[in-house]
Formats: C-alpha cells, structure tokens, sequence
C-alpha cells in the first residue's frame, strides 16, 4: 500500500484500488478560494458555502461529477478530468507504458 498525504485530497493505493478522500470542509475551502471566485468588484468573494451546509455542498458537486461532461456528452465530468490526465500520460513515454509498434 502507498499513501500520499501532502495535499488536500489524500490517496491511498492498495493492490487493486485507488481511494480518494477529502474532508468536506476542505472541499468548500477550495470552493471559497477558486481563483473564479470574485465578485464583481475585484475584492472580494462572489460567494461561499454557508455555516453547517458543507454536506449539501458536497452532495451537489458529487451530483455534478456524476454528471455528463459538458465538453463531451459521452463522458462524465470526472471521466473527463481523468482524460485530461491520460492524455499527459500517454504523451510522457513512461516506462510503464507499452505502446504498439506503429506509434513511434
């Protein structure tokens, strides 16, 4: 098993699963602090997640995750996020990689 803890979002890697975890309340704090998260006047905060609400919060961007991917309605916005990274993986010529013959 390999942990990563270090960030926000903690990974756990046994042998057959990735888990994925992080506390609500730091999710409604990357919330708050999106860099797209000013309102009009360049100062402050356009808005944030109320007091005891952090669940429902959580809930709703779970539901949007499970949703379909605005940029391809064939896949759902984690799917798509996951793209974005295996895409980067499949460009690096990683060790673990196997590519087919005709590739490179």
């Amino acid at each position: 098993m390999k942990e990563y803890n270090d960030q926000l979002m903690k990974f756990k890697i046994t042998n057959d699963k990735l888990k994925m975890e992080i506390k609500l309340s730091d999710l409604a704090w990357l919330f708050r602090n999106s860099p797209d998260n000013v309102a009009d006047d360049g100062e402050h905060e356009f808005c944030r997640v109320k007091r005891g609400r952090n669940r429902e919060f959580v809930e709703a961007v779970v539901e949007m995750l499970r949703d379909e991917s605005p940029e391809n309605g064939n896949d759902t916005r984690w799917g798509h996020a996951l793209e974005d990274v295996f895409q980067e993986i499949r460009e690096s010529a990683a060790d673990f990689l196997k590519y087919h013959d005709d590739c490179f």
